[in-house]
């Protein structure tokens, strides 16, 4: 049942107790200091979205189920990480950047951050990704800060606002503990991927991630990615922990020399997260647990029949869909508006392929391109549930509440959620013409005790 705290509500939409319109822009703008981003141009959250913690708790334990139940998926495809790497048919640039298998095999999956969409059946998972370069943590790290300092007591008392970067801080000092390593962390980034809005120059959103890491009782220093290699040179890098916030297959993708992420890699210092991380978050994962596996316990079937929507690899011929047998070629061409077609290591829905919104032509280039790459997945496609959501017209400054599709997006660290997002529609432009394309926002959701 759809349900908002009717103080939040009113409050969000009409005022007293949120500022005004021009309160909280300024406000965003003074959180969002020295970077920029397209979600909040336009219109921005006026409030997060609210959900019943019983719904977050369910979620919470799926998350940690589907995390662990990846895992065993990875191990089944090799008895080391070369081997599971080449059953994934992963980039061979790439092999050299697994080290202590160990090590890989502890910290795989200890981030990460699924997709999720809340449909009128329940919960659906339709990616996991992992690795310590997840998107979100920082934002919701504000966001919630935000909503901490703008609502008033009364509504901020029967919400949880979780603080991921706090909670991924706790995770660090843990495998720190774990592995005998002095508190002194580098977080290694490139500046210009995180700026959406443009490249500004300030490091303020890593600045951000080092502040949290202080404050927790670890020595930590950010260096850009150019920076770091140069101080390996100079031998004047001390920390026994990189916390690296790139992503390598996304270097492949951008054309960009992935030698100096494999010389950070190999530092001599502990990286998280490990390269096996990439193995975990393949949606490749995803097609091989709904097929079903001879491993899989009667427990970890029902899971996957009521959490993953129905996922095949592209190399299949012959499917079963709702009690059909088919060519799974055919199958997606006449049916192109039920499913998604998916790149199986892409990330930031790289090469993400919506059937209802892909032209007949298109998606058969899209077939062509995917069979050819033989490491894609068809994906039945699943739909979200409208949810409320208060947000701020920045053009008309003016409060909205709206009803929207929505992704969720739960931040796993160290074997809990930690924070959730959401990416939900938005209004068009005003003035926009008939057909206008709506655009999305990033907003954190509070859960509330019914």
């Amino acid at each position: 049942m759809e349900h908002t705290s009717a103080a939040l509500r009113v409050g969000a939409a009409r005022g007293p107790h949120v500022p005004d319109p021009r309160t909280l822009i300024n406000a965003f703008d003074h959180q969002l200091r020295g970077f920029r981003t397209f979600w909040f141009d336009r219109i921005a959250p006026a409030g997060p979205v609210v959900r019943p913690a019983a719904q977050g708790a369910e979620l919470e334990g799926a998350v940690v189920y589907l995390a662990d139940l990846l895992r065993r998926a990875v191990w089944h495809l090799g008895e080391d990480c070369r081997a599971r790497h080449r059953a994934l048919g992963l980039d061979e640039r790439l092999t050299a950047f697994y080290g202590d298998e160990e090590f890989e095999n502890a910290y795989a999956t200890v981030m990460g951050r699924p997709d999720v969409i809340l449909t009128d059946a329940g919960w659906k998972f339709i990616e996991f990704n992992f690795c310590s370069s997840t998107g979100g943590q920082v934002y919701l790290h504000l966001l919630n800060d935000l909503w901490r300092q703008l609502l008033p007591d009364a509504v901020l008392g029967t919400l949880t606002l979780a603080d991921p970067l706090k909670a991924r801080a706790d995770v660090v000092r843990s495998v720190l503990a774990e592995l005998g390593l002095d508190p002194r962390v580098a977080v290694v980034g490139h500046l210009p991927d995180v700026f959406v809005g443009g490249y500004t120059g300030s490091r303020r959103y890593y600045d951000i991630e080092v502040e949290s890491l202080r404050k927790s009782g670890i020595a930590a220093d950010y260096f850009d990615t150019d920076e770091f290699i140069e101080a390996l040179d100079a031998g004047r890098v001390p920390h026994p922990l990189v916390l690296e916030r790139t992503v390598p297959q996304e270097w492949l993708d951008a054309g960009r020399d992935i030698r100096p992420l494999l010389r950070i890699r190999k530092c001599g210092s502990a990286v998280l997260t490990p390269q096996s991380s990439y193995q975990a978050a393949n949606k490749q994962l995803f097609a091989l647990l709904s097929k079903g596996q001879d491993w899989m316990s009667d427990e970890d079937r029902a899971f996957t029949r009521r959490y993953l929507p129905w996922s095949r690899g592209i190399r299949e011929e012959k499917v079963e869909f709702q009690g059909e047998s088919r060519q799974l070629e055919e199958l997606l061409r006449r049916r192109r508006e039920d499913f998604v077609i998916k790149r199986s290591d892409g990330d930031q829905n790289f090469d993400v392929h919506i059937g209802s919104r892909t032209e007949p032509a298109a998606w058969e280039h899209v077939i062509t391109r995917a069979k050819a790459a033989g490491t894609w997945i068809a994906q039945e496609a699943v739909h979200s549930t409208r949810i409320r959501a208060d947000v701020l017209d920045r053009d008309r400054d003016s409060y909205l509440g709206i009803s929207t599709g929505a992704v969720f997006g739960p931040l796993f660290m160290g074997g809990r959620m930690t924070g959730c997002g959401v990416r939900y529609d938005v209004p068009a432009p005003g003035g926009a013409g008939p057909g206008a394309a709506a655009s999305s926002i990033l907003g954190s959701v509070g859960w509330y005790e019914d």
